[in-house]
This record gives C-alpha cells, structure tokens and sequence, in this order.
C-alpha cells in the first residue's frame, strides 16, 4: 500500500509545490488562475485573508493549528503582502505581528487589526509607521479555547459597523 501510494504521489508531482498544484485545477473556459502568494513569500496554513485600502493582502498564519502540542509555544502570525509593479504577483512581503496563539479571525479598521489571539479579541496598530504591530489593546477576553474550531473566528463587518464573528 504504501509503494503504490509513493508511486501515486511521484507521478503526480511535487504535491508541495504551487505550480504543480495550479496544474491540476480545472478551470471553466474563459477564466483562469494566477498564483499571488504561496509558502514562499511567507505564506504558512493561512486562516484568514482581508484586502485593505492600498490593495495589500493580510494574512492570519497559523503553523500551530489545529492544536499546539506538548510544551510547544505558539508562534503564529499576520503575513501582508502586496503587489508593488501590478504583475497579479506578490512581489513584498512582511511580517506585521508574530507571537499570536491561533488567528483565526482577522478584520482591518478602527485604526489597526482585530485579531482573534486566543481566548481574547485584540485591536493590533502600527503606531510608528514601520509596518509592525507595535501596539495591543485587549477589547474581549475570556473566550472558550477547549477547542480551536470552537475558537471566535470569520470576522466580518456589520451594516452599522459592528464587527459580527
């Protein structure tokens, strides 16, 4: 069984690398798919995703889901990364905040990131302009965390402004 599974995954390509994986997609006539972002550009078990204003895309990482094991610290973070020459490429990346414990919310506004860190929900900003979270405000805490996929997650925002998740 497991030759012939080896054997499946050879012929199959490198199941690890975005261009094989791009390859296999099937594709209505008339569209197509370009990749912007993938491992390589820092890109690792992505979560959640939101566009902001100048066209950059945030991205919650979250090598630790979908549990943290024994005696490991969590190390997930928000990936950004943008197209600066309008290729359809992810061509700068950085990172805005690492140290986060299973991000699995994530909405931009109110002057930074809301970002669902464990049992609480953070407004995360970049006070001195250098791309980085430098700032942490605590808006709700106490949220159950027994199980990530009990955790708050899908942040979106209402109508009158209020963040539903």
């Amino acid at each position: 069984m497991i030759v012939l599974l080896a054997a499946l995954l050879a012929q199959a390509g490198d199941v690890n690398d975005p261009e094989t994986e791009r390859a296999s997609f099937k594709v209505a006539a008339g569209f197509e798919v370009n990749l912007f972002a993938s491992e390589l550009d820092g890109v690792v078990k992505p979560i959640q995703m939101r566009w902001d204003e100048r066209g950059r895309l945030w991205i919650t990482c979250s090598p630790s889901y979908p549990q943290i094991g024994p005696g490991e610290q969590a190390d997930d973070r928000i990936v950004v990364v943008s197209d600066s020459n309008g290729d359809g490429k992810a061509d700068q990346t950085s990172t805005f905040v690492r140290g986060l414990t299973m991000p699995l919310g994530l909405a931009l506004g109110r002057g930074g990131a809301l970002v669902a860190d464990g049992s609480e929900l953070v407004l995360l900003r970049d006070t001195d302009g250098d791309g980085k979270a430098d700032a942490r405000r605590v808006i709700l805490k106490g949220f159950y965390t027994g199980d990530s996929h009990q955790s708050i997650n899908n942040f979106t925002w209402g109508p009158g402004g209020e963040l539903l998740f």
